[in-house]
């Protein structure tokens, strides 16, 4: 297309949306899984509050830091059901055979209606919040792999986007997974 600017990031990258196809949620519930990883340690906020101090955590030689922007805060338990959502997602079109991408697209209704939350202005613009948090949220981990230490520092989401219309009604979203989700 002639003339069309390609959309940056945060960083003046071209957005990972315009690179990958998205996986479409085709509705219906996925109930999730055994999602064990993300309760085993303290990865998230468990205040409804905004939490700015960082969460830090160490046991068995691994050691785990969550910082939050001022901004939004960090990630909270509740937050966490966009991502087991996500992967439930996920899991259930790889096992019916579809194609799948990091780049999910949705509508919020969808999501709210999977994860047992109301409905209105109220809830998208709390879903809102979570994507904020979601993706502010900066995780520190050193992990043993073997006979060696890993250094890993991630968000939870790469990104997001909402799409309204002209007067302010929300037609959809999209996310962007990090490349190990």
């Amino acid at each position: 297309m002639a003339g069309v600017m390609p959309q940056r990031g945060q960083q003046g990258r071209e957005s990972e949306r315009l690179r990958l196809d998205p996986f479409v949620i085709a509705g219906g519930d996925a109930s999730p899984r055994d999602q064990r990883d993300l309760m085993e340690r303290p990865f998230f906020s468990l205040s409804k509050a905004k939490r700015v101090a960082p969460i830090l955590y160490e046991a068995g030689g691994q050691r785990v830091e969550i910082h939050g922007l001022a901004e939004h805060g960090m990630a909270t338990i509740w937050d966490a059901d966009v991502l087991i959502w996500a992967a439930s997602q996920i899991v259930e079109a790889e096992n019916a055979g579809l194609r799948t991408s990091r780049s999910v697209r949705f509508t919020p209704y969808q999501l709210l209606m999977a994860v047992g939350r109301a409905t209105g202005a109220r809830d998208y613009r709390l879903l809102k919040a979570a994507f904020a948090r979601l993706q502010s949220t900066v995780i520190r981990t050193t992990i043993r792999n073997g006979e060696h230490w890993r250094r890993h520092q991630f968000s939870w989401i790469n990104e997001w986007e909402e799409r309204t219309t002209r007067d302010g009604r929300v037609e959809g979203m999209e996310c962007v997974l990090p490349d190990w989700f």
